[in-house]
């Protein structure tokens, strides 16, 4: 019970740092940032781009990372594309948020 004291601690302790230092973000914080940006209906990649705050060659590297685990969905119009979250992504976010309030506490 101790150890998970510890663990809680440190990973609150470790969110409040980033907060304040603005240190980098995790690839999987990245991801879940993408996630719920294309989740709230943002489906264009320069608008996802912005939103996530990321570079275009981040953002490509992370969106194809998320299609090829079939959290997001492509699709192309002309020589446009959307992009669209899965039942997968959405149970994901879910679960994210529920450790992160569990941990944290309500946001």
């Amino acid at each position: 019970m101790e150890e998970l004291n510890q663990f809680r601690s440190a990973l609150v302790q470790g969110y409040e740092f980033r907060e304040k230092a603005k240190v980098r973000r995790s690839s999987m914080e990245i991801r879940i940032d993408i996630l719920k940006v294309v989740q709230s209906g943002i489906d264009s990649p320069t608008q996802i781009m912005y939103k996530a705050n990321l570079s275009w060659v981040v953002l490509q590297e992370h969106l194809q990372s998320l299609i090829g685990g079939g959290f997001v969905t492509e699709a192309s119009y002309g020589n446009r594309k959307k992009y669209g979250v899965t039942d997968k992504a959405l149970a994901i976010i879910s679960h994210f948020e529920k450790v992160a309030d569990a941990i944290l506490g309500p946001r």
